[in-house]
């Protein structure tokens, strides 16, 4: 299991610092991106993740874990929900969180490249804005990582900005939100499927341009 020196030692001293900042203001952020509808966002995802009673979840990427909790109260008491993050800070926020509200789950350090859990754990895996915001060579090794801490069966599910069709619209939306809206998710389906997941599906989720993306480990 990687100690939090080594998970966060690709990361610059200014990466780290801005990682440890958010997490101080990461639940107004999102409030604000969200036009307060961060439940309905939540709501929306756990529906289109179809997670059910016993099941075991891993987020990654999870923030503050506000989804990771509601994906505890989804699986119940005889399932597992997990969360990972690579900022110690966003850790110690979404544990503080889970006490306070009394809800059992798990938060700890760790990178989508070295995921800190045994083969074949996990009936879900789940990305919540957050497959983009690293190298590329980083989210090709993540995907390998998904897939092997994956049962067979067990999916990984992504939600993220998907953007529009028509290319001077898209330019447009481009310019105007700047990094947060280059990449779209529908670009990760041919990555999904060189990475061996199966019955990769793509919809539109409800809720601000949004798509959900799945893809299914089916191993021999």
């Amino acid at each position: 299991m990687s100690s939090t020196h080594n998970v966060t030692a690709t990361l610059s001293n200014k990466q780290e610092g801005q990682l440890g900042y958010m997490a101080h203001y990461y639940d107004v952020v999102v409030a604000l991106m969200t036009l307060g509808r961060e439940k309905t966002l939540r709501r929306v995802t756990l529906d289109l993740v179809r997670l059910r009673p016993g099941d075991k979840v891993l987020e990654i990427g999870c923030g503050t874990g506000t989804l990771t909790l509601g994906a505890k109260v989804r699986v119940g008491a005889f399932g597992e929900a997990m969360g990972m993050d690579i900022a110690p800070e966003m850790v110690e926020a979404a544990s503080r969180k889970a006490a306070r509200k009394g809800i059992d789950t798990s938060f700890q350090v760790g990178s989508i490249a070295k995921i800190p859990y045994p083969d074949s754990h996990f009936d879900a895996v789940m990305c919540s804005f957050m497959i983009f915001h690293m190298p590329d060579d980083v989210r090709r090794k993540g995907f390998a990582e998904v897939y092997r801490v994956l049962k067979s069966g067990g999916y990984l599910s992504i939600l993220d900005f998907g953007l529009p069709d028509k290319a001077w619209l898209r330019r447009l939306v481009q310019t105007h939100f700047g990094h947060m809206m280059q990449h779209d998710v529908r670009e990760l389906i041919p990555i999904l499927k060189e990475n061996s997941f199966s019955n990769v599906e793509v919809v539109k989720a409800d809720f601000m341009g949004t798509w959900f993306l799945r893809g299914t480990a089916k191993k021999v």
